[in-house]
């Protein structure tokens, strides 16, 4: 069965823009950089690294949208590093999601192809990385998340990204794990590394060695808050990403 898209969320950095867009697109590319040389019979070429580009376009109304628009322009062109996840299906874990790492906006465009409803159009570029969610929502206690199972195993590591949305009351020092084990109970976990913070934001965990077909996060501490709103997307290398 497909995965429905229109339970999809839209992350950039730690803004949820998943109600004010209506869709979204993400593209995989590498250029062809043209490497004929004297004794070419034929016009010859190599790939040129691989880049993505993410989509989105929505329409808003209110105090809102200008929100919105400034925090698309302020990554416009940036330097600095932004992240932009598109997680398909949220209704449950597991499915896929897409992170765009070291995310800069190339574009973004305002419209008014409707009287008093605003439509923008926004594109961000950079490293894709494929994965899947493991968490996504409201936390409010410590403890195991839900097992996702992987297609497969991987032997070379990967990244987890946590993009923590908002926080009910103060967090000092709040952590989330990840594990993996080779049998469904999870009985024997392997911790895979954890994610400490105190404020909204993305947090990145590099993994690294062997991760186990079944994966899941851990709520270690929610650092004296009352509750914290978060998603988690594990990228598996060779598996996922």
């Amino acid at each position: 069965m497909g995965v429905k898209a229109h339970n999809g969320r839209l992350l950039v950095d730690e803004f949820d823009f998943s109600l004010d867009t209506f869709s979204a697109g993400l593209a995989n590319t590498a250029e062809a950089l043209e490497s004929s040389n004297w004794q070419s019979a034929a016009m010859q070429y190599q790939p040129d690294a691989a880049s993505g580009q993410l989509t989105m376009s929505g329409y808003y109304t209110g105090n809102d949208a200008g929100d919105i628009y400034q925090e698309i322009y302020s990554r416009l062109g940036t330097e600095a590093a932004a992240y932009v996840a598109w997680l398909l299906n949220t209704a449950a874990l597991g499915n896929p999601a897409y992170v765009v790492d070291t995310a800069w906006g190339s574009n973004v465009a305002v419209d008014t192809p409707v009287n008093d409803l605003l439509k923008f159009n926004g594109q961000f570029e950079g490293v894709v990385y494929g994965g899947v969610t493991l968490l996504d929502g409201v936390v409010s206690a410590t403890g195991n998340g839900t097992v996702v199972t992987l297609p497969a195993a991987g032997s070379a590591g990967g990244r987890a990204y946590l993009f923590v949305r908002g926080i009910t009351g103060t967090a000092v020092d709040a952590i989330i794990s990840v594990e993996c084990d080779t049998v469904v109970g999870m009985t024997t976990p392997t911790d895979k590394g954890s994610i400490t913070f105190s404020d909204v934001g993305v947090y990145t965990l590099a993994i690294t060695g062997a991760v186990e077909t079944y994966v899941r996060v851990t709520i270690d501490d929610l650092g004296g808050a009352t509750n914290i709103t978060a998603a988690l997307v594990l990228c598996v290398a060779d598996v996922t990403m």
